[in-house]
């Protein structure tokens, strides 16, 4: 990598700004709702649609930059995301709107399994866990900053928000066209065997990986969908989202904790931390709220780091990409269960609301290190 500080701070702006597309009709809904002449309930679609196909792209598009290179998928699909941008903005109804958006999803899916893997094999070694570790912050990041910044934007309209996503995303392209390694020409994707791809692809040490990622968004959108659910005050809600934001900067500290404990035990000290949050509102006090919510939001911010590093450690560089991909599919199809769950479980009062969430984070720090018999532990993992 040639410029490794000015190509780390441009993929961590286009976490932000890809991921945020997740995010960013959320405080859109009502303008939404009113320009098309739907309900609130259908102009939510306008970010479900974006995020199940986002979901889907990593698996379809996940083994790209394993056979392409990160450098041409990295570019590629910025540009692409762009152009789907634009015809988001062009959109002339609400049925063309959801299509758009999940052509944009499905395209926009191509960047962060890419991103992950540059990260995790051209950064010099002593590095790589810091820059995860700053990666996975802009990816959480990305949730409350889109949200602000459509909120602070929202008098614009969509249809400008989209276009200056596509321009940032031009310049984006750009700026990462300087920076990136250049493809080696010596470099390619080895042929493999049924066998053998199966085998790298999906053994037992990654599927506990994977199962545990379900959890992590699952518990985090649980939480404050449910909250939502159980009628707290906007006031209230806004206090809980905002506590939990400066929890988020741990994922920055966390590269120090995996040089000391191992990537595994980093993961599981974040789950259960996370699942420590979540019992700890057990009560349903505003009080108690508040803290579960730093809680949860420290323990993610400590699991997230500290999966990636994990999975990056457990695959081969041929693919890394493609495992990261499944990896990113399970954090978000966790996170887009999460919403129906928490409003059936909220009608059962708070304390089934928050231990369900809870109980899968613990689970999730049981599996993650996979089956014993079927690998032996890195010795950059927890002793």
């Amino acid at each position: 990598m040639r410029h490794p500080t000015i190509t780390l701070l441009l993929l961590m702006t286009g976490a932000v700004l890809v991921v945020g597309q997740l995010y960013v009709t959320i405080p859109l809904a009502a303008d939404l709702g009113q320009r098309w002449q739907v309900s609130a309930a259908q102009a939510s679609w306008a970010g479900s649609a974006f995020g199940f196909a986002y979901a889907a792209g990593f698996l379809l598009l996940g083994r790209l930059s394993d056979r392409l290179g990160r450098r041409r998928v990295l570019l590629a699909g910025l540009l692409a995301t762009a152009a789907a941008s634009v015809l988001v903005a062009c959109a002339t109804s609400f049925t063309m709107l959801l299509g758009t958006r999940a052509v944009q999803g499905l395209l926009a899916a191509s960047f962060p399994p890419a991103a992950l893997a540059l990260v995790a094999e051209a950064l010099p070694p002593a590095r790589r866990p810091l820059g995860i570790s700053l990666l996975s912050f802009a990816f959480l990041a990305s949730a409350p900053l889109a949200q602000f910044l459509a909120a602070q934007s929202a008098g614009f309209g969509l249809p400008i928000m989209m276009a200056a996503l596509a321009l940032a995303y031009v310049l984006l392209a750009a700026g990462l066209s300087q920076t990136l390694p250049l493809p080696s020409p010596t470099t390619s994707e080895p042929v493999l065997t049924p066998m053998q791809s199966a085998s790298q692809a999906s053994p037992p040490a990654l599927l506990g990986v994977w199962l545990a990622a379900t959890t992590v968004l699952f518990g985090f959108v649980t939480f404050h969908a449910g909250a939502q659910a159980m009628g707290l005050e906007a006031a209230a809600l806004q206090a809980l989202r905002l506590a939990g934001l400066p929890p988020l900067l741990l994922s920055i500290a966390a590269a120090g904790l995996v040089r000391r404990i191992g990537t595994l035990a980093t993961v599981r000290l974040g789950l259960i931390l996370a699942a420590t949050g979540l019992l700890a509102g057990w009560s349903g006090q505003f009080g108690a709220l508040m803290v579960a919510s730093v809680l949860l939001s420290a323990g993610i911010a400590l699991a997230v780091p500290g999966l990636i590093g994990t999975l990056a450690s457990r695959s081969s560089p041929e693919t890394r990409a493609r495992a990261m991909s499944r990896y990113t599919f399970a954090l978000f199809m966790g996170a887009s269960v999460a919403p129906p769950i928490a409003a059936v479980l909220a009608a059962q009062g708070w304390p089934v609301l928050l231990l369900v969430p809870a109980a899968a984070l613990i689970g999730a720090a049981v599996i993650v290190g996979g089956w014993p018999t079927a690998r032996i532990p890195h010795p950059k993992e927890n002793r």
